[in-house]
């Protein structure tokens, strides 16, 4: 395996890891629950783009061959 093939996987898996744990059903349930506050919306737009660069590191891997 490649180095970039590598990387790739590991930016989806921190991508979906990211947006999956963003989107839970329990942390809208605590959120209700708690005080409002300001939700932070860094870690859903870094994990879409984590995800995207994975996608597109592998296609240009794949790509090269």
């Amino acid at each position: 395996m490649r180095i970039a093939t590598i990387v790739g996987i590991i930016l989806i898996g921190l991508g979906v890891l990211s947006l999956a744990y963003f989107a839970s059903p329990i942390r809208f349930m605590m959120q209700e629950t708690l005080e409002p506050q300001k939700m932070n919306l860094a870690p859903p737009i870094l994990g879409g783009i984590a995800l995207v660069g994975g996608i597109a590191l592998l296609l240009a891997v794949r790509q090269r061959k």
